[in-house]
């Protein structure tokens, strides 16, 4: 699967476009706290709200851009000089991925680049759940990336049997969550390729360095990205994404 990632689709934008390199527009990014990314959730149980991860947030005047990432990088300068940064921290691609949603929505190339709030991420859930079961039927689901609302609903319209999930967080693998046992996302992500028959993977995999392992392994199974950090990325490779209520 070919894949353009943020550094790659940043150079060719500066590139395809010189008036950007001319500007002086400046990018701010700063971890967001819960309650401003989040709002205030009947659950407890998100990663942004247990500290687990941070959503690190890409202004470029009016215009807003966001990356989950557990590595966050402040960044004030130039969008030019954004392909100077080493890319020796995983937070890199995090900045690179939040700044690019950032800049695609000032051009007004990308919507949706801002995380819903309150109680907007469990309707979220409902929706993606019920178009699953409308486009694919009673099918197996798989999940990469444990959103805790989006498992439930899944559970719930899928059964615990037909739902499989992986996750990175070192204190959720191995646990047992709506039913369904979550698996080592650096381990078990051809296992869970191979259960189902369609997948659910979160953008957060754009900006934590794993997307190329991930993508690999997808083949030609349907799958659908969820969240904000994948919007220009979702957009520029032609994915199909699934984020009904984000702004």
């Amino acid at each position: 699967m070919q894949f353009t990632g943020a550094r790659e689709a940043l150079e060719s934008l500066l590139k395809q476009n010189a008036e950007l390199n001319d500007l002086e527009i400046t990018i701010n990014s700063r971890t967001l706290k819960s309650e401003e990314a989040i709002g205030h959730p009947e659950r407890d149980d998100f990663p942004l709200l247990r500290g687990k991860e941070v959503l690190l947030q890409a202004e470029i005047q009016d215009a807003l851009g966001q990356a989950f990432t557990a590595d966050p990088i402040a960044y004030h300068g130039s969008i030019k000089n954004l392909l100077t940064i080493p890319e020796d921290r995983p937070g890199t691609h995090a900045l690179l991925v939040a700044s690019l949603n950032a800049l695609f929505n000032k051009l007004e190339q990308v919507g949706h680049t801002v995380h819903c709030i309150n109680n907007e991420p469990e309707e979220c859930a409902e929706q993606i759940s019920q178009y699953i079961l409308e486009k694919h039927g009673l099918c197996n689901i798989g999940i990469i990336g444990y959103q805790p609302a989006i498992l439930e609903h899944c559970v719930q319209v899928f059964g615990p049997p037909r739902v499989s999930i992986t996750d990175l967080n070192a204190d959720v693998v191995g646990t047992i969550r709506y039913g369904v046992k979550v698996m080592d996302g650096l381990s078990d992500t051809k296992t869970l390729v191979d259960f189902a028959d369609v997948l659910l993977i979160t953008g957060t995999i754009l900006a934590n360095g794993t997307y190329l392992d991930i993508l690999g392994e997808v083949g030609d199974k349907p799958y659908y990205f969820f969240g904000t950090t994948c919007a220009a990325l979702a957009h520029l490779n032609n994915m199909n994404r699934l984020c009904p209520f984000s702004r």
